[in-house]
This record gives C-alpha cells, sequence and structure tokens, in this order.
C-alpha cells in the first residue's frame, strides 16, 4: 500500500482537480479488517466500491492507488485475468494522468510488474520494473524500503529469464539496503534464500554447493535472530523459508525452525 506522502504527492496548477479525494488511509484499514476476518468477497467489493467513488470524483491519484490494491487482491488470489485487466488499466491511467514520472505512478507500475510476475510472464514484468526502477532511483532516497523491495521483485523476474548476473546485482543492492533497516532482517533471509536458488539454477547444485550453504547459513541466522519479533509476520516468513532447508537437505534446520511456528 501507498504511504501518504505518496498518495499526497504535489500535482501541476495545470492537471484537472478532483472535487474530493477519496478517504485512502480509511479505505485501506477497512479494507485490511476484512481480509484479517475471511471476508474476502466483501474486501472485494469494498474495493471495486471506492474505484467507482474515485473516479465519479476524478480522483485520479486514488483511483491509481485502488487499482493497485485489486491488482494485489486478484494476484494473491489466484483471479489471472482480472489483476491482467486491472494491471492494464493501471500503467494506461499512470500515463493517462500524467503520474509517469512520480512514486505514485511507479508504486502502480511496480504492482503491475508483480502481477505480470506471479503468472510466469517475466518478460513484461521485468520491463515494467525496469520502468520502476528508473523512477524510483530518481525521486526516492537510495536507502528507501519500497526501492529495497523493488531490487527483489525485479531480481526475481531476471532469474526466471536466465540473467543471472543482473539479478544477482539486483539481489545485493536489496541487502544493502533492508540490511540497514531495522525490521530487514526477514526479508534478508528470504532474499538470501532465493540467492541460493539462483546458485542452483545459473551452476548447478553440486558446482554451487559451497555458494548455496553460505546463503543458507546467513539466512538461518537471520530467521533464529533473538531480536525479531515472533509475531504474525514472522510466522509468515518462516513457513515461506522452511521448504528451502528440506529441499537442500538441511533436515535438522527444517525442524528447529518447524519448532519456533508452535
Amino acid at each position: 500500500m501507498l504511504n501518504k506522502e505518496d498518495y499526497e504527492e504535489p500535482r501541476c496548477v495545470l492537471c484537472m482537480n478532483p472535487k474530493s479525494r477519496i478517504p485512502v488511509d480509511r479505505i485501506m484499514e477497512k479494507y485490511d479488517k476484512h481480509i484479517e476476518d475471511g471476508e474476502l468477497e466483501r474486501a472485494e467489493s469494498h474495493l471495486k466500491y471506492w474505484l467507482d467513488e474515485a473516479k465519479s470524483v476524478n480522483d485520479e491519484a486514488g483511483e491509481i492507488v485502488i487499482l493497485g490494491e485489486m491488482m494485489g487482491f486478484c494476484r494473491k488470489n489466484g483471479k489471472k485475468e482480472e489483476a491482467f485487466s486491472y494491471a492494464k488499466q493501471a500503467v494506461s491511467k499512470v500515463e493517462k494522468y500524467g503520474f509517469g514520472d512520480s512514486v505514485t505512478g511507479a508504486t502502480a507500475i511496480l504492482n503491475a510488474g508483480t502481477v505480470y510476475r506471479t503468472f510466469g510472464e517475466n518478460e513484461m514484468s521485468a520491463a515494467l520494473y525496469k520502468n520502476a526502477e528508473s523512477i524510483y532511483e530518481k525521486l526516492l532516497d537510495g536507502e528507501d524500503e519500497r526501492l529495497g523491495g523493488l531490487y527483489n521483485n525485479f531480481a526475481s523476474a531476471l532469474a526466471q529469464l536466465d540473467e543471472y548476473d543482473a539479478a544477482l546485482d539486483k539481489y545485493n543492492k536489496a541487502l544493502a539496503i533492508m540490511g540497514k533497516k531495522e525490521n530487514g532482517k526477514l526479508e534478508c533471509a528470504i532474499t538470501y534464500l532465493n540467492i541460493a536458488d539462483l546458485f542452483e539454477k545459473k551452476d548447478g547444485a553440486e558446482a554451487a554447493e559451497e555458494k548455496i550453504s553460505d546463503m543458507l547459513d546467513k539466512a538461518y541466522e537471520l530467521l533464529t535472530d533473538e531480536s525479531i519479533e515472533r509475531n504474525a509476520y514472522f510466522k509468515f516468513v518462516l513457513d515461506k523459508c522452511i521448504p528451502a532447508y528440506d529441499y537442500y537437505g538441511q533436515f535438522l534446520r527444517s525442524e528447529q525452525l518447524k519448532e519456533m511456528l508452535s
């Protein structure tokens, strides 16, 4: 979800002024509550209502924000065609409304890239990520977490396209940013495991055994760091990472991580 400062960035005085702005913070608060309660239909209906409302009051920024959330909802729930439709709308509206050189527009483009990556359209995904990257790198601080997230997503798409050196460069950029963040340890652990998979795909399991082991060590050290809060997100990340240790035959570590889930 966009930060408030993204949504409220200044616009050119010649641009169309909306009659009013939809209350993005309150909309997302209610949407998140529906998701937490497992009310998926109500969550989707809620977003659709506010998407129509944003259009009706000419709130261009609000429309792009809600399109981004619709993309995410459909992507996470396997609604491929709907996700593609919202992604195409978002990219088109970014250009139409003149947000092509803004954080708001770049975030919508990034979200569209993630839709395409999720459903295997990695060439389209990489092209969108490259577009978003050029904007983010120009407008955001070099240590902004949003830039770190983009690098991770971009790297994953490049790895699927067998562009291993470029992917590793993006992963390392993500680590450089997230490694400095107070709550970045879990994200770094995931990145290390992604790099392990990259090494295996690039060089083969036997040739890359030492490098893979090093990545697994680094990820495990972070996942078991006692300073990390054992909250729902922590368990989500553990659940996502444990299969990697099974896959690479580190069953003892896998069991130890599983115990941390209980």
